[in-house]
């Protein structure tokens, strides 16, 4: 598999805002900023045509609010990865508003750049009447508060919060498990097949899978046989229509 180094150099993020929503204070957000990531050096740039240019480390940020509900097309993306939020569609559609923020880089890696782009989110949902956040990556959908806990606390600690980053769907009718998202860091996406069922212990499996294939712990190479939570699985590589979109296919398979 691919290393992350080779994975994209720009990230973006929507944050769903609820109804009645107030202008955003970027000094309230670079205040926040400094007390949660005091290591990490934060500047505006500069604030022109409605967006605000932040310098963050080594990446350039853009944030916007756009006083106009998520585009569709970006909502839609994503309710297929969205297992553990059946009634996402419904709770999306209160917001009205939405603040956009891309973040790129010239040189270094993408976990990098998807670290700092994190923390960048984090500080604004904390400042902002905000409700959920979409990582477009992936896509990958949260609730503000997860987003927030979880990136606060895997960060303080040193640890990528790979998870909120990468979605996980579900097609029954084909019985697959997979991930969207693994792309953005340059390695394949992951499918889990054969699958009778969605169960919280084959999620789990690939959500570690997720983890250390994305820490560099694992690397996973075609003709290689995973033990998985109740079979094994033999790798195979599903090649898509575009090259850069192939996935390894996990299939169970007897033991040698």
């Amino acid at each position: 598999m691919q290393n992350t180094k080779t994975g994209l150099r720009k990230l973006g993020a929507v944050i769903y805002l609820e109804q009645g929503i107030s202008p955003l204070s970027v000094e309230d957000f670079l205040l926040d900023f400094y007390r949660r990531w005091p290591q990490t050096k934060c500047e505006k740039v500069e604030e022109a045509d409605g967006c605000t240019y932040l310098k963050i480390g080594t990446c350039d940020v853009v944030v916007q609010l756009r006083r106009v509900s998520v585009p569709d097309s970006v909502t839609n993306s994503i309710l297929d990865t969205t297992l553990h939020w059946p009634g996402a569609k419904e709770d999306l559609a209160r917001h009205e508003a939405h603040i956009a923020v891309a973040a790129s880089i010239q040189t270094g890696d993408t976990v990098f750049l998807a670290s700092v782009l994190t923390r960048t989110v984090v500080s604004l949902l904390t400042v902002t009447n905000s409700l959920y956040i979409c990582w477009l990556n992936g896509p990958a959908l949260s609730l503000k508060d997860d987003f927030v806990d979880i990136a606060s606390e895997l960060l303080e600690l040193g640890q990528p919060p790979f998870l909120l980053w990468v979605g996980i769907g579900w097609k029954p009718e084909g019985g697959l498990i997979y991930t969207k998202g693994m792309a953005q860091f340059g390695v394949h996406e992951i499918f889990l097949a054969k699958q009778a069922r969605l169960s919280d212990e084959i999620v789990t499996y690939l959500h570690d899978l997720v983890r250390e294939v994305l820490a560099s712990e694992r690397t996973l190479a075609v003709g290689e046989t995973l033990e998985g939570p109740d079979c094994f699985f033999k790798i195979d590589k599903l090649q898509g229509l575009d090259s850069n979109k192939s996935a390894l296919f996990l299939v169970p398979t007897q033991p040698n």
